[in-house]
């Protein structure tokens, strides 16, 4: 019986170990071609002019195959922008977890998204724009849009990572959860990089220089008197002084 086990087990691990048969090599295949042939369409004509049978076409898979792949011409887009930016993210958070103030840090995060987007200006707008309107009409997504969005949430989940060392370390209060604050800053890094995209040249320096100021505001507060913030009624309830902590402005 026990032997039995084994060669059973041995079976399992000898088929999950095979490379993967002709027909999953054929769909890979054709995945490959269609993100290369929509990158390649988007690029050339933009995203209003690009239509889903050139990219068919211009992939060799028949128009209806197309859509096995992806929903609609936005999802399209979103594939050929999804394996750009998840390249971006891990060497990203490593350069970010380098010593250094949590400012600094935060902009080197982000620093290789405003470098991808300034690649292709006019391709960054359209999706940087359709992903706006898929978020605020909340329609429903396909796959890859639905990728895109949930990279938010991954972001946010590394950017927390970040906060929760900072806190450990005592560098940065610990009056709030890590997660609330990893939400404002990238609040903040997206609205600044919709904005900035819309410029006829987004210039980089520019906006890592605004991205900087703005982060400093959030980190630092711009309440000299902690009234501003609605600090006094709340130290009352808690029963201390309404103070600024130094801590708060380290990172500034």
């Amino acid at each position: 019986m026990k032997d039995e086990r084994v060669r059973t087990a041995r079976r399992a691990v000898g088929a999950a170990a095979e490379p993967p048969g002709r027909r999953e090599r054929g769909k890979q295949e054709k995945l490959r071609r269609i993100k290369q042939a929509a990158r390649e369409v988007f690029r050339k004509k933009g995203y209003e002019a690009a239509t889903t049978r050139e990219i068919a076409a211009r992939a060799d898979v028949a128009y209806g195959t197309l859509f096995v792949y992806a929903r609609d011409k936005r999802d399209l887009l979103m594939m050929v922008v999804n394996d750009d930016l998840d390249a971006l993210t891990e060497p990203a958070l490593e350069r970010a977890f380098r010593k250094g103030p949590l400012i600094d840090q935060v902009v080197e995060f982000f620093r290789p998204r405003f470098q991808y987007w300034a690649r292709e200006p006019e391709f960054s707008r359209h999706a940087v724009r359709e992903m706006f309107e898929f978020l605020t009409h909340g329609e429903d997504a396909g796959i890859e849009t639905a990728r895109f969005r949930a990279r938010r949430t991954q972001l946010a989940a590394k950017l927390s990572e970040l906060i929760r060392c900072k806190q450990e370390a005592g560098r940065i209060t610990r009056d709030e959860d890590p997660e609330t604050i990893a939400w404002l800053i990238l609040a903040i890094y997206l609205s600044e990089n919709r904005q900035w995209l819309e410029a006829r040249k987004p210039d980089i320096r520019g906006v890592i220089g605004r991205l900087r100021h703005l982060l400093r505001l959030a980190i630092q507060g711009v309440g000299a008197d902690p009234r501003e913030w609605g600090a006094e009624g709340e130290s009352v309830r808690r029963g201390r002084s309404p103070r600024r902590g130094s801590s708060q402005r380290s990172e500034a």
